[in-house]
């Protein structure tokens, strides 16, 4: 099956506590409220391997950063969500980035964050089930399928790990005292796997 990259259609949906959302492709034009949930969620230190003093200075910078690493790019190559709150405000995104050489370009990493306001909600749930569709559905122009995703997880980050465990990602390997916190602690990263079709293409 052959044609242009296929693109993602909104989807709305209901939170928890009944809150609506709306999920939808991101735009260049989301960069300032990417920024500024990157910067909430930092300073929330959950999840990150980043200080606040490490963050682009600007969304402008932030931005120019999300661009130059592709992930607007309409060939197929990008994926990235956005969840969003009525009258627009950014709950949380997900995203899937694919190597540009061609022995690998079955797989791709994927990253995901949520507001810490809209913790608890259902939001991140929601983006790695529509992501996940979006990946599996996904053709190329000449027919190939993306096979393979995989993301990095902190050690002391147990919530993020059940939820992809629940999607079906398996632990790949550990690297042992990755990061240490500024309190000295050493936590390890977790690389996590999930195979899409493991049937293979």
């Amino acid at each position: 099956m052959k044609g242009a990259p296929m693109r993602f259609s909104p989807v709305s949906l209901s939170l928890k506590e009944g809150r609506p959302c709306l999920i939808r492709e991101a735009t260049p034009e989301d960069g300032p409220a990417l920024f500024e949930l990157e910067r909430a969620v930092v300073q929330a230190r959950e999840g990150l391997v980043k200080l606040p003093d490490e963050l682009p200075a600007d969304a402008a910078a932030f931005t120019a950063r999300r661009e130059a690493a592709g992930l607007h790019r309409q060939d197929g190559t990008a994926f990235p969500l956005v969840a969003t709150a009525p009258g627009g405000a950014l709950l949380g995104e997900a995203s899937f980035l694919r190597p540009s050489y061609r022995m690998l370009r079955h797989g791709g990493v994927l990253g995901i964050g949520v507001h810490p306001d809209a913790q608890g909600l259902g939001v991140g749930r929601a983006l790695m089930h529509h992501l996940l569709a979006w990946l599996r559905a996904h053709r190329d122009v000449n027919g190939d399928r993306i096979h393979r995703v995989e993301l990095q997880v902190r050690g002391d980050n147990p919530r993020a790990q059940a939820l992809y465990r629940s999607f079906g990602f398996v632990l790949e390997g550990t690297r042992r005292d990755f990061l240490r916190t500024e309190e000295g602690v050493w936590v390890d990263d977790l690389l996590m796997g999930l195979l899409l079709h493991p049937e293979r293409p």
